[in-house]
């Protein structure tokens, strides 16, 4: 599994290609089917390269721009250790792919942008969280959404409290406890003080060993979901959560969390509890977005939108709080950046460009929330609703 961030697409979006080829599959973790994967993947390059052929592309440019995706056909290990679906980003400067918790459809699109429509479940509030399962024999990241669960490995982090490593030197606190706690003791002196600085000091020699064990996970953690917005729930015994949650640089834990030994739970258990949990946090923030969009309708002020005419200029210029839309539209039309202007068309047209597709970039882009649903759900009965923050 991989870490796909906000800040990840952001920077896709913002890289300087004048082509993109974006390749969307279905796959396979384990079982005979497993066979199936770069076969797929195989197959959707031939339907990529022929369509590069189509737009003109010499045979020299066309192996040399898919070069880079070709070279993973043959890496084994690559195609055994996969989650619900893959994602691939070709571009001028090499490829880019994820290993997602999410099934896709095969496709293949080319463009000068990246395709990011498959991706919007992931980054809507209905999307992605997280589970950190603590405890000190074992450390395990799980990234959810609501029908999946596959484990990330932690980057740079210690597996358990015993892979750090101690300083044995004669100042280290065990070696000092050792010490203190073996003297002898004269018939006229009390050894209760004694038995129990040295408890004492074994408390807080344990829990600084903790405090650095969950300080080297979080590090890891936090590197790894910098710039993105996805609630963690913690999974551990009682007394280790407030120490994690004391020392963790993590925005985004979730209050409540999953009690017990999580070493008992597998992923789909722990999934099962998390989700529990995190359900209605996710339904809040929707009901939050979709009140507050009533709210400002029914004043009559200049914070709500229901038309992409007003929507994709608010967007651009980072107005946008909350967008609903139903991802499984399309809408055909352009931007006129210099007149600030929207142009819609009933069929495509040279230039034009998914209008749903485009407002979400520029949504997520800019910090804004992406709800997608079911046209039924959207505000209004429109095809879009927006929440404008002024």
């Amino acid at each position: 599994m991989d870490i796909l961030t906000v800040q990840d697409l952001q920077e896709l979006i913002n890289k300087d290609s004048k082509l993109f080829i974006s390749i969307y599959l279905p796959t396979y973790s384990s079982g005979v089917d497993i066979r199936q994967n770069h076969i797929k993947f195989k197959q959707l390059l031939r339907e990529a390269e022929a369509e590069l052929y189509n737009m003109g592309m010499t045979k020299k440019d066309i192996e040399g721009f898919l070069e880079p995706a070709k070279i993973l056909i043959t890496e084994t290990k690559f195609w055994q250790e996969q989650g619900d679906g893959l994602a691939f980003f070709i571009h001028s400067d090499g490829i880019k792919h994820y290993r997602l918790p999410i099934g896709f459809q095969e496709t293949v699109k080319i463009d000068q942008k990246i395709y990011i429509k498959p991706l919007l479940p992931l980054f809507t509030g209905n999307g992605q969280f997280n589970i950190l399962a603590l405890s000190k024999n074992q450390v395990r990241l799980f990234r959810c959404t609501r029908q999946n669960v596959q484990e990330i490995e932690l980057q740079d982090a210690p597996d358990s409290m015993h892979d750090m490593q101690v300083d044995d030197d004669l100042d280290s606190p065990r070696r000092d406890l050792a010490l203190r706690s073996s003297r002898n003791v004269g018939k006229n002196q009390l050894t209760y003080n004694n038995v129990t600085q040295a408890q004492s000091n074994e408390d807080d020699y344990e829990r600084n060993e903790l405090t650095r064990f969950f300080r080297a996970i979080d590090e890891s953690l936090v590197d790894m979901h910098e710039g993105d917005i996805v609630p963690l729930i913690l999974a551990g015994v009682e007394y280790l959560i407030p120490i994690y949650r004391e020392k963790s640089k993590y925005p985004y834990i979730v209050e409540d969390f999953i009690r017990g030994n999580p070493e008992l739970l597998n992923g789909e258990e722990l999934h099962k509890l998390a989700w529990e949990i995190v359900e209605p946090l996710f339904n809040k923030d929707k009901k939050l977005a979709e009140d507050k969009y009533k709210q400002y309708q029914g004043q009559r002020n200049k914070l709500f939108a229901n038309s992409l005419e007003r929507i994709i200029p608010a967007a651009y210029s980072g107005q946008i709080e909350s967008l609903f839309l139903d991802n499984r539209i399309q809408q055909w039309g352009k931007f006129d950046l210099e007149n600030n202007k929207v142009e819609i068309h009933e069929e495509p047209k040279v230039g034009d460009e998914d209008l749903i597709e485009y407002v979400s970039l520029l949504t997520l882009s800019r910090g804004g929330r992406v709800y997608s649903v079911s046209s039924d759900e959207i505000p209004d009965g429109s095809d879009v609703a927006a929440v404008l923050r002024f």
